[in-house]
């Protein structure tokens, strides 16, 4: 007789991590982290948080962490492969013994002892995991600015305050403690909380307050409180009087999302897109990259103690000012934004992950290209890309806010509604390989649109479509043209359109944002709260938390060589399906760049790269080998 014996062979890449660069050196594979057969790709130089320490300067990123030596110029950067929480930082602080605190969006806290890693989730007494601020008063006790509210940690106990308790608004968005240990507090549109340890005093533009969208909050030597507002400048509340500075008194620009007040008097704003500007109590002065900040978006600021300003940017890296010489510490990353949102693999293996700010950014291997909209790309927001196989050398379509764009490798061709695309909102991509032409689908927030090469057809709701705000595009092997929407999935068979929906045919959820098609014909589709479903032509059937998905929010799925399912989920990292066993993989495990995974691509080699809102992650253990042995019995 015959038995088929299956021989598994895995293959593993296996390297270190928290690597240390001097300043200015690096090459693609030093920019990469590793642990065990998982690898991640972030972009350090998207600060949003900064803090001093001696001759140190830490740097929250929205790529992981960077220690910065201002001496050397040399820098450490950490991940989740380290253990970091989630590689989403938003905020720093050092206490007096010297641990670091780190406010990450998703992630909860993470503290760094300089050798161990501890993470502090809602399951601990955070109020929730989306921390955007992290102050320490004199007592050392931490205060963590969350979406649902303020949490203070006493090293022990955990309190949380909401609107409950006396707090204006929340999500907040910066805290701040003055000489008196008053915790001042800024809010998305509360305006500015005051809380003395009893009591809550609240201001609002009835106040004085400029606006009551505040994002920063300082306090300068003085004791004088400063609030950065979204749209009105800034205001200084001195205990009695309020004053507000505009760009018309000389402050660079109305939108301040960073403060800080150094010992000689100073107070420095950061601003969104107008660089950084400096108030002595009489002069403003103002700096951008024309004199030699990196980059005109100042996300965050500190200063040193020798009187240096720092300057966190958003994608440039941190600027050194030291009040006459600029030096710019930039890691060697050259991801162009760590929120990925789409990833697709061409003929030579080069990945292309699209982003949503900074356009996409081509991976050979070895060698980073980043394509913006000065290159011709529609937009740097990108939802989708894929590759038609069936032109010559294959081509690189990107779907994005503001068109679809088209890539010979030279030349990038933009396609817009004057063109015949239903919306110019792109959020879906897919190519019909099932035809010699490569039909390409375009699922926009208008519709799903139809091109030939020469012709546009759009399908709307009028036609049959479940909804016209379509989410993803799927073509099984027959031709059928699967499409997600917000009212259910719906297939088109060339003539006619068929729509399944929750109440009707069993579908999870309605709201649906993932589909794809296994080599079984299987339809796999991921819902926004209700897990995934799967139609075999005839039944669905769902699967959620309890069958073995990490989460209910799927909105990635992928098929691998093998037939195993990958899903990608909005909170918990991603699961994996091999016939009927389940296994996930998230950050806290070091795994993952961020437990929000929005797309998943699988290369010829059977490498998963998984694109998240912290970054590029990659599983390096090769599928599963059968090798059929002849056995006489």
């Amino acid at each position: 007789g015959w038995l088929i014996l299956a021989l598994i062979l895995a293959l593993s890449v296996v390297g270190g991590s928290a690597e240390t660069l001097p300043r200015g050196q690096g090459d693609s594979a030093a920019t990469a982290q590793s642990n065990g057969p998982w690898q991640t790709y972030t972009n350090g130089n998207f600060v949003r948080g900064l803090a001093t320490e001696g001759e140190t300067v830490w740097a929250a990123t929205e790529g992981g962490v960077v220690r910065w030596d201002s001496v050397t110029g040399d820098y450490v950067k950490y991940t989740t492969i380290d253990g970091l929480a989630s590689n989403d930082v938003r905020a720093v602080a050092v206490d007096g013994t010297g641990r670091k605190w780190f406010g990450t969006f998703g992630g909860g806290v993470s503290e760094f002892d300089g050798t161990n890693w501890t993470t502090y989730t809602s399951s601990d007494g955070l109020a929730d995991g989306r921390v955007s601020a992290v102050a320490i008063d004199a007592e050392g006790t931490k205060w963590f600015g969350t979406y649902l509210g303020v949490t203070e940690f006493d090293g022990v106990s955990w309190t949380t305050y909401t609107t409950g308790d006396g707090l204006g608004d929340s999500p907040v968005q910066a805290v701040a403690v003055d000489t008196q240990g008053h915790i001042w507090i800024g809010t998305s549109s509360g305006g500015v909380s005051e809380f003395d340890g009893t009591n809550w005093t609240n201001y609002t533009t009835a106040d004085g307050l400029a606006e009551n969208r505040v994002q920063a909050v300082a306090v300068d030597g003085e004791g004088n409180k400063w609030f950065g507002t979204v749209h009105e400048g800034v205001s200084r509340f001195d205990g009695t009087t309020w004053t507000t500075y505009t760009s018309d008194d000389g402050l660079a620009s109305n939108h301040v999302v960073a403060i800080a007040a150094d010992g000689a008097g100073n107070v420095w704003f950061g601003t969104d897109g107008s660089g950084v500007s400096k108030f002595d109590g009489v002069i403003w002065t103002t700096y951008g990259t024309g004199d030699g900040l990196a980059d005109d978006s100042v996300r965050a600021v500190a200063v040193d103690g020798t009187g240096s300003a720092w300057l966190g940017t958003d994608g440039g890296g941190v600027s050194e000012f030291d009040g006459t010489n600029w030096t710019t510490h930039a890691t060697a990353d050259e991801l162009a934004d760590n929120d990925v949102r789409a990833i697709a693999i061409d003929d030579t293996g080069r990945k292309w992950f699209g982003t949503m700010g900074e356009g996409v950014s081509a991976f050979d291997g070895t060698n980073w290209t980043t394509y913006t909209w000065a290159d011709g790309l529609a937009s740097n927001y990108v939802y989708a890309v894929a590759i038609d196989r069936a032109a010559p050398q294959g081509r690189v379509w990107v779907a994005a806010v503001g068109g679809v764009s088209e890539f010979d490798g030279t030349n990038w061709t933009t396609y817009t509604e004057a063109d015949g695309l239903a919306s110019g909102y792109v959020h879906a991509l897919a190519i019909d390989d099932t035809k010699p032409d490569g039909h390409k689908w375009f699922g926009t927030a208008s519709g799903v649109s139809e091109y030939d090469g020469m012709n546009w057809t759009t399908h709307t709701t009028d036609d049959g479509l479940a909804n016209d705000v379509v989410r993803d595009v799927a073509i099984g092997g027959d031709g059928t043209v699967w499409v997600a929407t917000d009212g259910g999935v719906s297939a088109f068979d060339g003539v006619d359109w068929t729509t399944y929906t929750a109440a009707s045919d069993g579908l999870a959820d309605d709201d649906v944002r993932a589909v794809a098609i296994d080599g079984m014909g299987t339809v796999w589709v991921g819902t926004d709260g209700g897990g995934v479903s799967a139609f075999d032509g005839t039944h669905w059937t769902t699967y959620v938390t309890g069958s073995g998905l990490a989460g209910n929010i799927v909105q990635a799925i992928a098929i691998d060589l093998l037939g195993g399912k990958w899903f990608g989920t909005r909170y918990n990292g991603v699961s994996e399906l091999q016939g009927t066993s389940w296994r996930s993989y998230n950050a806290e495990a070091g795994e993952l760049a961020c437990n929000d995974v929005h797309a998943i691509a699988i290369d010829v080699d059977g490498r998963k790269w998984f694109g998240t809102r912290g970054g590029v992650s990659v599983y390096q253990v090769r599928p599963m080998i059968y090798l059929p042995l002849v056995v006489s019995q």
